[in-house]
């Protein structure tokens, strides 16, 4: 509640760091934080939740993925009046980053300073913009398009953030240069990648374009500040972005096509909502997967999955705000309960194996 209490007084959208690290294990503290997250997340408005239960160091822990998973059914229950609300403010992580600006799964780092200002930019709407005067140009002449537009974008992002830190006297930390779409027209992920040439987001070609504007704003965003960090890449939520709801809407856009889509850019799963009678099981099985992806390509992946309680296939869950509408979206009916009942920990990939 003091979270909360600040955040409102404060004047700040959400407020993070109700967070755990449990990808090797669970300490006491971690299992009553864990425990309290559905009622934390209930009681408060702005206070969001993050959990990282697996790294590609440590491997992914099974236990903690199947916690999650009741975690979220209980957070939608205890939430039911209003879509499950909670479970929109709650993420779980994969080699989470200590320094990511962006909710619902920033938090403070063990290895940040005291006080830090990381800066999070955006932008989609002025890449795709950008690419508007490309038509027909090649996929080079795209991509250097891309580039230039994240460069500038960044640069933006890293003199507001010095002077941030210089008149509150604290350390600048980093940019993070994501390309985050909001529920307002004209500022979707979507777009950019039906600007390139796809008919719809979720076709054949998806993957394929998501993975060339990933790498372009990164490669024009480095370039731009001295300290890159966070996810640093294209976000791909679906309430958060109209053209992705427009997709999902109209049956092009499954759960599974955006799986395919997290191995190429940032985060994951994100603001996702399922039928709300979907078993904690199956949750725990789509964090696992989304897990896995993380682990084994060495990258930041997440789930934001919300059950939303009596609702089912073609509804929509409307969050308001920045969290936007989510249509609800069929998941795979095979039982996965036996496979998470197992536990323990799927053990860490070989190429973790640096040192």
């Amino acid at each position: 509640m003091a979270l909360d209490r600040a955040a409102h007084e404060t004047g700040v959208n959400f407020i993070g760091g109700y967070s755990a690290l449990v990808q090797k294990g669970m300490t006491v503290g971690d299992e009553k934080l864990l425990r309290s997250i559905p009622q934390a997340l209930a009681e408060t408005e702005l206070v969001c939740s993050s959990v990282n239960v697996a790294s590609t160091k440590a491997g992914i822990n099974m236990d903690a993925v199947a916690r999650m998973g009741r975690i979220i059914k209980q957070a939608a229950e205890l939430t039911a009046d209003n879509g499950g609300m909670a479970c929109a403010k709650l993420v779980v992580f994969a080699n989470a980053v200590e320094d990511n600006p962006f909710m619902a799964g920033a938090f403070h780092g063990p290895g940040e300073a005291e006080c830090v200002i990381n800066v999070g930019v955006s932008g989609p709407g002025v890449v795709h913009h950008a690419l508007q005067a490309c038509k027909g140009e090649s996929f080079d002449v795209v991509a250097e398009t891309i580039k230039k537009t994240a460069f500038r974008i960044t640069r933006v992002g890293q003199l507001v953030a010095q002077e941030a830190a210089r008149r509150l006297n604290v350390p600048f930390g980093i940019v993070d240069l994501s390309l985050a779409p909001t529920p307002a027209i004209g500022d979707s992920v979507a777009d950019i990648l039906e600007e390139v040439g796809l008919s719809t987001v979720g076709s054949h070609g998806t993957t394929a374009a998501l993975a060339m504007l990933n790498d372009a704003v990164k490669k024009g965003g480095v370039m731009a500040s001295s300290h890159v960090g966070g996810l640093s890449g294209a976000f791909i939520p679906v309430s958060e972005d109209a053209g992705m709801i427009a997709a999902v809407t109209k049956g092009a856009l499954t759960i599974e096509k955006l799986e395919a889509m997290t191995c190429v850019c940032s985060v994951g799963l994100d603001m996702i909502a399922v039928p709300g009678d979907t078993p904690a099981e199956t949750l725990s099985a789509i964090i696992a997967d989304e897990a896995a992806i993380g682990m084994i390509n060495n990258k930041t992946t997440a789930v934001r999955i919300i059950p939303a309680p009596g609702k089912t296939v073609g509804d929509t869950v409307d969050f308001g705000g920045l969290l936007g509408t989510a249509p609800v979206m069929p998941v795979n009916g095979g039982d996965a309960s036996l496979f998470i009942a197992r536990g323990g920990r799927i053990p860490a990939p070989i190429h973790s194996l640096r040192n």
